[in-house]
């Protein structure tokens, strides 16, 4: 990868574990041109390599559980992405979505784990999100409002 950091719309900047990097030059190898260059996406699924902060869901849920008043977290996914998008209509869609936990305010969606036949794990607030970076990487910071056992995603997330 060309730069070992990232900047956020809000001007944030963090600094990419060599893990990290190193997930995003194999996955992004496997494209020569970017698979779509904007993809609704109704949830936040993420596999254990694309956790840059918390480093893994095991740490996520060590550190939820001493901090369960929200946590702030990093990843990566490949491609632009439209999470807020699917986050609005969550929100304002109440016939759609009934039992979205609407108390937990805007820009909430499901978080799956991508590594566990994408089931549900919690819920998540999508702060910022860059643009798709010349390897294909889209970064993501989210407060995790909400984090469970895993279970299966109800259906009108999917």
């Amino acid at each position: 990868m060309s730069s070992h950091q990232v900047t956020f719309p809000n001007q944030q900047m963090i600094a990419l574990p060599a893990k990290t990097i190193t997930a995003i030059e194999q996955s992004k190898a496997k494209y020569t041109t970017p698979l779509w260059q904007f993809r609704s996406e109704k949830v936040l699924k993420l596999g254990e390599h694309q956790w840059i902060y918390p480093s893994d869901i095991a740490t996520a849920r060590a550190i939820f559980a001493a901090y369960p008043m929200g946590l702030i977290g990093t990843a990566w996914k490949l491609f632009n992405r439209g999470w807020l998008a699917a986050a609005e209509a969550y929100f304002v869609d109440t016939e759609t979505y009934p039992n979205h936990p609407r108390y937990l305010g805007i820009n909430v969606i499901p978080l799956v784990d991508e590594d566990n036949n994408s089931q549900q794990i919690g819920w998540v607030r999508i702060n910022q999100a860059t643009r798709m970076d010349a390897n294909f990487a889209v970064f993501v910071q989210f407060t995790l409002l909400d984090l469970f056992e895993p279970r299966p995603l109800p259906a009108e997330y999917a």
